[in-house]
């Protein structure tokens, strides 16, 4: 870390000015006053002190003290020793540590064993009035300092906080300066800024003389302040001394004396940061209004680590705590936190410029989940059934758009409050859409942001699938206030715990608002099949991994935590039966609510749950599943009416490499709940089932009724995270059940075939004819799912081919196929026909988006005679809004720079978010070089783009196989600009992804490797190391597939060769269409 860093200063490590006028903010509870100057006083508002000077205190590089007194002159405090007086103090102190560590080493712990938990009693809630955190009442654990697992893990990464001291509750006053106005009042005399003071309340669990809590780039006005709260007004200041260790962002205070056990102490820090417009910790955004003004906002993003940015703190997840919070803002703004405005816009001052807001306690949550904003914003609400206040806040202009989410969300919470039988903790709801924001959202207790995108739905401008995401996104962060607020992870080793869990009951919220966009069948192209694929990789991880530095933590926010994490819970759903899986939850809900857990503590009360019931150990399915990486696949052989199944590691690459001992040695054997039907049978309510226990192979029965001539299925509805292979005459059978009558078989398993066959088929398993095979059907299918699976893994092989001579035949093969649905659907969208289904119009856009893809000459006039129509007359816009991704990237692709130029002025003087997005995403499916290098260059103009959008620019033109190359040399030359100032290390695994997913060549190999070895991407190896294996995996397959499968093409398109006057064809391959297939809808925190 920089060692501006390391010392509190400016950006440039320089330390801060000393303003003639500054603004101190004191809280009310201090009951000693400030060393700074007499004329202080308690009031716990601004005080503007007119000719008295600051006293700052900075930590020198060397570590001495400097303190800037009025003559605003540095000044060296400190102890000089002579070399002899240095080793006698050296030899000295480490007597005293080894007689220290003698003394812990033989003196018992003060905690007690603690004994097993009674079964919790179902709805019986824990809540009631806030209230400061007693630690040590806490049953089960004590913030890691009784549990040995927790302990063991800290001890992994020198970076953990000790758990000698305890935080029990935090008092807040912030004070965000947005203007040029403000900056005389600002402590720092600079606007974007803020000025802060917390009074943070801690127990002391263990005698320390130090205290380390985290900060990050913060100033301190002073010495911190540690008291003894026992004490009362008489209570002395125990401070010493601090310290700043850059590495792990601590901040150390040493005291005068020891602390004692179970004592309350208040620790107190008065301090300024930057409002930074990095999008993480405390920062700023901002929005045009419609009159050209540009209106600035103070907003948060703290996960996973930043709420040291806004404030000293205990940064980590189980350091739980309540929280006062006060904002002091100007009065033609409004401040909300996570709590509800106790005190609204009370005046400070004599001049009326400010006000303060101030906020009811909010029960014990995590830092990560502190939420502050300051703006001019305007909202909707309504109330829940249980009488929460729900608000949506948005840009004044846009508050219309707030109210399809406002709906959607009181319903769903309404939906969450029955299906977890358990009350919405919280007397308010606020949800709000930020201009700029880096996640999809961020799900802080009681105030949830979002992007634009994620919140704001126009139906008259806005797709089907920006009304899903709407949707999914909202029911998301509502089941995050369940899990992951209420209840949260110890650590961030169960990330997916939040994640997964969200990602998996998101889909049944939305399903209950909205049953006919079926949900729970869209999980398998939105969820599981995407996740397969990059689970399948040697270099992929748990679900539960051990990390430590917050650049680890980063790493893990990733498709393995959201979609696999909720792939094993849906089939975990499945496996408990949804009663018993319900009263689970609600079991560890009551028990573990306002505290933490970890995964094993959700694997106890679910196995309660079922004791009498199916009497399943979930500890021992569920390890199986997230101790270790990757998944199985089951080949199946029959005998007569017998199968014998196999279960083995699925890799994309067979020869990858994969360390057995690194995940909790697991065997790569899985614990494994088959169902399976037959011809005969078809039973796919309640089909036949038989476990593989974490054993390779099993003996079951087809039954009596099985027919030698029938096909069987397993993985019924594709419940199981399991792919399945067949023998070869089963894989024939169910061939050709396709082409005779597809409809025979479930609309989940005609996907689940398609996508197992073609990544078995990958891997070498079995085969790529008898993947190929299961396409020909296609022409008769018109259900989506089948169809998106299909594009998915097409989409591999059109990568692949995008430089090699089997594009043509791919190309034609896939118009002779998309033809029947291209015509069928058209181009006519009525969203208000009762037979243009939500899941019809997602059909309808694959189809239109694949015809063009491949160059339909019907498609791609269609498309440019619409883009054509609407740049002659901008007034109306004669495309649908379903149609839009698709036309705008067909009118661009196909046009010249008059079409781009259009685009570009669209982009930017549209104020609807999801319109920006569309318009985003077609502008990089230029085919011209020059203009797609100068797209690349505008997105480091922050002017052009925002920071939040930059990314996406990059990860759309090198989706387009004429930008790979363009994306890839921009990001190698401006690698330390977008490390540095647009959080690449957040998003270098999609940014990387995207960057590399094409390459299939020993020349990317070296490309790589040698990108790797220049630059400090130590923190990052995981993501580059997956993408050398998926090179590596590329490779394998041109070597050993290409040739095979353009012949299999050309083939199957001249044996179903006709009349193909309509769909004529140019014979280029294409850029890829980067909202082809539609886009996933379960983006969130």
């Amino acid at each position: 870390m920089d060692v501006a860093y390391s010392y509190f200063g400016d950006d440039d490590g320089n330390p801060p000015n000393s303003p003639e006028k500054f603004t101190f903010i004191e809280l009310q509870e201090h009951e000693t006053e400030s060393p700074m100057s007499s004329n202080e006083t308690k009031t716990g508002k601004v005080l503007h002190s007119g000719s008295v000077k600051k006293v700052t205190v900075t930590m020198g590089m060397d570590g001495t003290l400097e303190i800037d007194k009025e003559s605003g002159k540095p000044v060296r405090k400190g102890m000089y020793c002579s070399h002899a007086q240095m080793l006698f103090v050296f030899i000295t102190a480490c007597i005293i540590i080894t007689g220290v560590g003698l003394l812990a080493f033989y003196v018992p712990d003060r905690c007690q064993d603690i004994g097993a938990t009674e079964a919790p009693v179902a709805g019986e809630s824990t809540g009631g009035e806030p209230r400061e955190l007693e630690v040590h009442q806490q049953a089960g654990y004590d913030y890691g300092g009784v549990d040995p697992k927790w302990a063991t893990r800290a001890a992994d990464w020198a970076g953990r906080l000790s758990t000698d001291v305890l935080p029990k509750r935090y008092s807040v006053i912030l004070q965000p300066f947005l203007t040029p106005d403000d900056a005389t009042d600002s402590h720092l005399q600079r606007h974007f800024t803020f000025d802060g003071d917390v009074s943070i309340k801690v127990e002391c669990n263990r005698p320390t003389q130090t205290i380390t809590l985290h900060t990050k780039n913060l100033t301190l006005h002073r010495n911190p302040i540690v008291k003894s709260r026992s004490a009362g007004a008489a209570a002395e200041d125990l401070f010493q001394s601090y310290k700043f260790v850059g590495e792990f962002d601590f901040l150390v205070i040493t005291l005068r004396e020891e602390l004692q056990v179970a004592q309350d102490y208040e620790i107190s820090i008065a301090y300024s940061g930057e409002l930074n417009e990095n999008l993480y910790g405390f920062y700023r955004s901002s929005y045009t209004a419609a009159n050209g003004e540009k209106r600035w906002i103070a907003t948060t993003q703290m996960q996973p680590t930043d709420a040291r940015r806004a404030l000293p703190c205990f940064d980590e997840p189980a350091f739980k705590s309540v929280f006062d919070v006060e904002i002091i803002h100007r009065a033609n703004t409004s401040a909300l936190s996570n709590g509800i405005e106790s005190v609204d816009k009370e005046p400070i001052g004599d001049n009326g410029r400010w006000v303060v807001t101030k906020f009811k306690r909010v029960r014990e949550m995590s830092t990560y989940l502190l939420a502050f904003v300051v703006s001019d914003f305007k909202y909707e609400q309504a109330t829940t059934t249980n009488g929460v206040l729900f608000r949506v806040w948005s840009r004044p202009e846009a508050v219309e758009n707030t109210k399809y989410a406002l709906q959607a969300g009181v319903d769903i919470l309404n939906y969450f409050e029955e299906y977890f039988d358990f009350d919405y903790p919280l007397e308010k709801q606020d949800m709000m859409a930020i201009p700029d924001f880096a996640a999809g959202a961020m799900e802080n207790w009681g105030l949830i942001l979002y992007r634009e995108t994620a919140l704001l739905f126009d139906p008259l401008l806005n797709s089907a699938s920006n009304q899903q995401r709407v949707a999914v996104v909202v029911s998301h962060e509502l089941a995050h206030q369940w899990f992951g607020n209420l209840v949260t992870p110890e650590w961030w080793d169960d990330l997916w715990l939040n994640e997964g869990f969200a990602s998996y009951v998101q889909y049944l919220g939305v399903d209950n608002i909205e049953p006919s966009w079926q949900m729970k069948l869209q999980f398998l192209v939105e969820e599981l099949q995407p996740v397969f694929t990059e689970d399948a990789l040697g270099t992929s991880h748990p679900v539960r991994v051990p990390v430590g530095a917050p650049s680890e933590i980063n790493e893990i926010f990733d498709s393995i935590s959201y979609e696999k994490g909720a792939s094993i819970i849906r089939m975990l759903d499945n496996i408990l039966t949804e009663d018993v899986f319900k009263e689970g939850l609600n079991y560890y809900l009551t028990e573990r609510a306002y505290g933490n857990a970890n995964s094993d503590d959700l694997w106890t009360v679910l196995t309660y749950a079922d004791e009498d019931k199916g009497k399943n150990d979930v500890k021992k399915i569920m390890d199986t599943w997230t101790l270790q990486m990757g998944y199985p696949y089951v080949s199946f052989t029959r005998d007569s009416k017998t199968l014998t199944a196999v279960q083995k590691h699925f890799l994309n690459n067979p020869n990858s490499t994969v360390e057995d001992s690194n995940f909790g040695n697991q065997g790569y054997l899985w614990y494994i709940y088959l169902l399976y039907t037959h011809k005969s049978d078809q039973n796919y309510d309640n089909p036949m089932t038989e476990w593989m226990n974490k054993e390779p192979k099993v003996e079951i029965s087809l039954g009596d009724d099985y027919m030698e001539s029938d096909w069987y299925l397993v993985n019924v509805n594709q419940y199981g995270y399991y792919r399945v292979n067949y023998d070869t005459q089963n894989w024939e059978r169910l061939s050709k059940q396709l082409e005779e009558d597809h409809e025979l078989i479930p609309i989940q398993n005609r996907a689940a075939l398609i996508d197992d066959a073609f990544n078995l088929a990958r891997a070498g398993v079995i085969e790529q004819t008898t993947a190929l095979n299961l396409t020909k059907y296609l022409t008769k299918e018109r259900e989506y799912l089948p169809w998106e699976a299909t594009l998915v893994v097409i989409s591999y092989i059109r990568d692949m081919f995008s430089r090699y001579s089997g594009y043509g035949p791919l190309e034609k093969y896939m118009l002779k196929q998309i033809e029947p649905l291209y015509t069928e659907l058209g181009w006519k969208d009525n969203i208000t026909d009762p037979t243009n289904t939500h899941l019809t119009q997602y059909n309808r856009i694959n189809a239109l988006a694949t015809a063009c893809q491949y160059g339909m000459e019907d498609c791609v006039r269609q498309a440019s005679d619409l883009y054509g129509q609407y740049m002659e007359d901008t007034s109306v816009n004669p495309i649908t809004p379903n149609l839009k991704s698709v036309v705008y990237c067909q009118g661009i692709r196909y046009g010249g720079q008059d079409e781009w130029e259009f685009g570009w002025e669209r982009f930017s003087n549209t104020s609807d978010s999801s319109e920006r997005s569309k318009w985003l995403s077609a502008l990089a499916c230029s085919t011209e070089p020059w203009i797609l290098s100068r797209f690349l260059e505008y997105s480091l103009d922050i002017e052009k783009i925002t920071k939040g959008d930059a990314i996406n620019v990059i990860r759309y033109v090198a989706f387009n196989y004429v930008g790979r190359a363009l994306a890839w040399d921009f990001v190698r030359a401006n690698w330390d600009t977008l490390f540095n100032e647009y959080s690449l290390d957040q998003h270098f695994p999609s940014i990387f992804k995207a960057l590399t997913k094409h390459c299939n060549t020993q020349y990317d190999i070296t490309e790589i490797s040698h990108f790797y070895s220049k630059r400090n991407l130590s923190l990052l190896k995981k993501t580059v190391d997956m993408s050398l294996d998926r090179t590596r995996t590329n490779i394998r397959w041109m070597e050993n597939n290409a040739e095979a499968v353009r012949i299999w093409f050309l083939n199957a398109y001249m044996e179903g060769k006709r009349d193909t006057s309509a769909v004529t064809s140019y014979s280029a391959p294409q850029a890829d269409e980067t909202e082809s297939s539609i886009v996933s809808s379960s983006s969130s925190a």
